[in-house]
């Protein structure tokens, strides 16, 4: 049974979840913060240009291939 989600190539989402690692990293230094959720910088001031090559989606892959490696924190969940 096919997938309904899209999949991206594995090595474009190994690039993807490396600039997005870094790109948290450099906010965290810049901002002296907690780590931003890779996604979260998509589109915002903050935005390093590490990030400008990729799409939205591909990042939110990332972001969400760096939790499952144990690399980056889980999105906080605003509160209801």
């Amino acid at each position: 049974m096919p997938s309904s989600r899209p999949q991206l190539d594995p090595q474009r989402l190994v690039q993807a979840a490396e600039a997005a690692l870094h790109a948290a990293k450099d906010v965290q230094e810049y901002t002296g913060g907690p780590l931003p959720y890779p996604a979260d910088l998509m589109g915002t001031p903050l935005q390093p240009d590490c990030l400008a090559e990729f799409t939205k989606f591909e990042i939110e892959q990332a972001s969400e291939f760096l939790v499952r490696m144990g690399e980056i924190p889980a999105k906080m969940k605003p509160a209801a």
